[in-house]
Order: structure tokens, then C-alpha cells, then sequence
């Protein structure tokens, strides 16, 4: 399950070893929080800090600025609250690492929260090994165009993907499933049994007593396993002139934090010991 840790930003990089420990919780848990983050910093400060870059290019560029746009196209810059998802899984291989670095956060709610999809896959597994099955079969579409652009981003996977017996990666997002898409591909019955499974296996997503929710703060960041952990965001209001929520994004490969993770200095890499995490 998710597990909740925080961390502050002379802690972590005031040496390789509490970077490294850093790095071992989120890999562990999947999402680890950051603090007092200095307010010049910016989203590439952060990662040229902990040392894990390049970040990937995607087609929002590199660092996307999500701020309160009115009648957005895209839903993340609304007010509006957004159901737990991964993000660019209308890529055949989304990002795995992702960034949030909150700049402000003055608004009235907007609280956000994460929610370990391994888990409540692994009780579909268990309760429902036909649910799991389908779930792993019968890949789905996801596909996107930025408003304004003739940019088109489109892939199709299994909203569970297997590495031999183990859970690889969930590929899950509402707002870019290519249901006609998928309606097309697929005989009656088995769209239907589709979404009998995937209807179950999202009322556990939904159970908020899964979630860590917190309201983010300016300074704060947190890094997620994008292939394990969904995030979203409750609705909020801007009750007041001058009150917004800025959250910048970006993404890196799995590899560069990897690399944080073995030593550098031995002659021998080894993997930092994670038991007690």
C-alpha cells in the first residue's frame, strides 16, 4: 500500500546516502513527499538537485505549469475534481517516474491524493481471477490531441500489463480511453465482461479509505511510481482575487533514479538495503 513519508529538501540532499534513502522509500511504497524547497527553485532545480535527470520530453514539452485555466480543454486545468489515474498512457511506453512540484496553493480545497492501484488489482486477482484474467487480455485504446495542435498521440494496452507471474504496470486513465475505439474491436460479450471487471476493480481505486490525501503546499514536491500509483485531485473553489494552484510536472525515466540507487563509489555497485523501508 501507499506509505506516506516526508522528507526536507537540506535532509535529503545533504548527503548521497539520505538521496539514496529517498529514492529506496519511493521505490518501496511508490510516492514520496519533499519540503522546503526553496521558492526560486524550479521543477528542473529539483531534479538537477537529485541528480536523476534528463527528464522526458512529452507532448506538453518538458516541465508542463498546470495553473486554473476558465472552460479548459483539458481537465487537469479546471477547478473541477479529478478521478485517480496514470498519466500518458496514450504513449506505448509512459513515463514512469513522475514529478509534482506545488509553487501555490492559496485556493479553497483542491486537496490531492494518491492511491496504490497494485493493491487494489491484487484483490481483483484474488477475489476474481476471471475479472484479472480479462483485465490482462483485451487491450484497450487511449489516444490524444492537444487542443489547437495537429499533434496525435495514440496506443493500445491491457489495463493490466504482466512481467511472467508479477504485476508490471497499470495502464489506466477515463479521460483518454478510446472507448468507440475499443467498442469496435472487441464482440459484445466480451466489452461486457470487460467492463463488469473493470467497474469492480475501480470501486476499489475509488475507496477513499485507500487514499493519502493532503493538500500541497508551496515547496512541497512528490515523486510517484506513474506505473503503480494513481493520482487526482478534489475540487476546489478560487474565492478570492489573486488565489490560485500552481503545480508543475515532469517526468523521467525509471533508469536515472535507478542510478541514484546504486552506489557510485564502490567498486562493486550494490543496491542500497531496503528492508526497513
Amino acid at each position: 500500500a501507499v506509505v506516506s513519508t516526508q522528507s526536507t529538501g537540506n535532509t535529503v540532499l545533504s548527503s548521497l546516502e539520505n538521496t539514496r534513502e529517498f529514492f529506496a522509500h519511493y521505490m518501496v511504497h511508490g510516492v514520496a513527499f519533499l519540503s522546503g524547497i526553496p521558492a526560486e527553485h524550479e521543477m528542473l532545480d529539483i531534479i538537477e538537485d537529485l541528480k536523476c535527470g534528463p527528464i522526458r520530453e512529452t507532448i506538453f514539452g518538458g516541465v508542463d505549469v498546470v495553473r486554473f485555466k476558465p472552460n479548459p480543454a483539458n481537465a487537469g486545468y479546471g477547478s473541477g475534481s479529478l478521478a485517480g489515474h496514470v498519466d500518458l498512457n496514450y504513449y506505448y511506453q509512459s513515463p514512469h517516474v513522475e514529478f509534482f512540484h506545488c509553487m501555490e496553493n492559496t485556493v479553497e480545497g483542491g486537496d490531492s491524493f494518491w492511491v496504490d492501484a497494485f493493491s487494489a488489482i491484487t484483490e481483483v486477482r484474488d477475489e476474481r481471477p476471471d475479472y484479472f484474467d480479462i483485465l490482462c487480455r483485451v487491450p484497450i485504446y487511449h489516444r490524444f490531441t492537444p487542443p489547437g495542435t495537429t499533434q496525435y498521440v495514440r496506443s493500445h494496452h491491457t489495463l493490466v500489463s504482466m512481467m511472467g507471474e508479477d504485476i508490471k504496470q497499470i495502464n489506466d486513465n477515463p479521460w483518454s480511453t478510446d472507448t468507440p475505439l475499443a467498442a469496435l474491436s472487441q464482440d459484445l460479450e466480451t466489452r461486457k465482461l470487460w467492463w463488469e471487471a473493470y467497474l469492480y476493480y475501480r470501486s476499489k481505486v475509488e475507496d477513499q479509505g485507500r487514499w493519502i490525501t493532503r493538500k500541497l503546499r508551496g515547496g512541497e514536491a512528490v515523486i510517484t511510481d506513474n506505473w503503480r500509483v494513481y493520482h487526482g485531485r478534489k475540487e476546489f473553489t478560487r474565492t478570492a482575487e489573486g488565489q490560485e494552484r500552481v503545480v508543475g510536472t515532469v517526468y523521467v525515466n525509471w533508469n536515472h533514479v535507478q542510478r541514484v540507487l546504486l552506489s557510485p563509489v564502490e567498486a562493486e555497485p550494490c543496491f542500497l538495503e531496503i528492508d526497513q523501508h
